[in-house]
């Protein structure tokens, strides 16, 4: 399979993930945690992430919560994974920008697969064993802007790097 097309079937294929998980994080939303599951990744003591575990369970929807946190692995393989391909493609063109903008979408998609693990390991302990761990979840909130950061970069960055790769054959 070429880079082109393990780009595009991993990073649409982690994007259509992200988008199953935010159709179905409106199930753990409630008054402890408005953000649904990212209160949960964001939660940095024992305490905030027991108060949301004990919401989740009075709303019976814990183990779901649970399969929505391993889902997330899912997301973080394909998508990081896809991005890094795209940041290959693009760092082997011909063009600076490209160059400049591979360099770049590599980098976060290395970022977002080191950030996302660590807080989602962090989330899946504490999850499965539905208890909070004042460790666990300082690492994965200090680890959740990170990642948020890796992948922000990559989002704003692929398709402007797919607009330069256009535009550029079309003067070619």
């Amino acid at each position: 399979m070429s880079l082109e097309r393990r780009f595009w079937w991993f990073w649409t294929g982690g994007l259509a993930i992200m988008a199953v998980m935010i159709a179905i994080n409106p199930i753990f939303v409630s008054d402890v945690s408005p953000w649904g599951i990212r209160d949960h990744q964001s939660a940095g003591s024992a305490a905030q992430i027991d108060a949301i575990h004990s919401a989740w369970l009075a709303a019976g929807v814990m183990e779901y919560a649970k399969a929505m946190v391993a889902l997330d692995f899912a997301y973080i393989a394909l998508y990081s994974f896809g991005a890094f391909c795209g940041g290959r493609m693009f760092l082997a063109a011909n063009r600076p920008a490209l160059k400049v903008f591979g360099a770049i979408i590599m980098v976060a998609a290395v970022v977002i697969a080191v950030a996302d693990t660590i807080e989602t390991v962090c989330q899946l302990i504490q999850a499965m064993q539905v208890k909070g761990d004042d460790t666990l979840a300082g690492i994965a909130a200090t680890a959740q802007p990170i990642k948020s950061t890796g992948f922000f970069t990559s989002l704003v960055t692929i398709p402007l790097a797919l607009a330069v790769r256009k535009l550029s054959a079309k003067r070619a």
